[in-house]
């Protein structure tokens, strides 16, 4: 299948405010700085990194529920940057997004049958009674009951308000869904249920993700593809397979290496990378590469004074790190069960 989106050198910087007098400071917060990604119609993109790299907001950018400061977003042809009134909401219609916590996202003044018909209500699609039933088909099909329609949001548990808010993207029949951590606060037996409707949803209507995610082996479960993200820009970005069994990127390795194997020979041989310091301040981003600060592998000053560009360093597969075919490669941990480990 084509090209479905295509992200080019996306910014987005968020002022510094302090005091009432001196609302703004010349300093900015460095969310994303430089994110380029496509994704294919039919395909899940992963998107993973430790708190706070940017991943979030990268999502939040491409649906405008955020304005970039930059760069440059593509959507099935249209220039996603440049659409306003109608052109806008119609490209809405077409790209709908998956939030974090099932229990903040849906109006605890609303029915599930509101929530699920509120998208269909906004774009004037159907009569009131056709959006009713729209609603209890869709309930239906993320394997909830359609009788419990009139039911409030605190009546359901957080994997079934989970379940809500697909519905609720599905409601417009978009082509482009984008998951911000949906399985993060729920737990792992409800995490596998959630996925594995998201496969069967992707497959049955032929949806396309961006499945955003710190957790490595649900990421892996479900994308096709999968970019890292440190401290606002991606490292590293491959197909998962590749991506898990071969990292060149010292960051990937160190988080692959924290994934624990299940047969406890392998796990006692296996060597983690632990990494010294903190993350730093996206206030004040470290130049060159950002993650020389805490990479055990760093020459100076090639490394803190040169950005390194994002290349192909293997067929499909790109690094940014100018020694990255330089480092050993961990053992395999491409074959964990879902919910083994988290990047943090």
């Amino acid at each position: 299948m084509g090209e479905l989106l295509r992200v080019e050198n996306l910014v987005k910087y968020f002022a510094v405010e302090q005091g009432v007098i001196a609302s703004k400071l010349s300093k900015k917060v460095h969310a994303v700085d430089g994110v380029s990604l496509s994704v294919n119609a039919g395909e899940t993109l992963g998107l993973v990194g430790e708190s706070g790299c940017g991943k979030s907001t990268t999502g939040r950018c491409i649906i405008r529920l955020l304005e970039p400061t930059s760069g440059s977003i593509v959507f099935d042809g249209m220039d996603v940057r440049a659409l306003r009134g109608k052109a806008l909401q119609g490209f809405r219609r077409e790209v709908q997004f998956i939030f974090q916590d099932p229990y903040a996202s849906l109006n605890p003044r609303m029915t599930i049958g509101e929530i699920v018909t509120e998208p269909l209500a906004v774009h004037s699609v159907g009569t009131k009674g056709e959006r009713r039933t729209r609603a209890k088909e869709l309930l239906e099909v993320v394997g909830l009951n359609p009788e419990h329609i009139n039911r409030y949001p605190h009546e359901f548990s957080g994997g079934q308000r989970q379940r809500i808010g697909v519905a609720r993207a599905l409601a417009l029949s978009p082509k482009l869904i984008i998951c911000d951590e949906p399985v993060s606060a729920l737990d792992v037996s409800i995490q596998a249920q959630v996925i594995n409707l998201l496969d069967e949803l992707q497959e049955q209507f032929g949806l396309t993700y961006v499945f955003i995610a710190h957790d490595l082996s649900v990421v892996r479960h479900i994308s096709d593809r999968v970019a890292v993200m440190y401290l606002g820009t991606i490292v590293e970005a491959g197909d998962w397979k590749g991506l898990y069994d071969q990292p060149y990127h010292p960051y990937t390795q160190s988080l692959l290496s924290a994934v624990p194997v299940p047969d406890p020979e392998k796990q006692r041989s296996r060597q983690r990378i632990i990494l010294q310091g903190d993350v730093p301040s996206p206030i004040d981003p470290p130049t060159g590469c950002r993650f020389h600060t805490r990479c055990p592998v760093a020459q100076f000053p090639k490394c803190s004074e040169e950005v390194p560009e994002l290349r192909e360093v293997a067929p499909g597969h790109q690094a940014a790190c100018h020694f990255a075919k330089v480092f050993p490669i961990p053992e395999d941990a491409s074959e964990q069960p879902l919910g083994a480990a988290e990047a943090v």
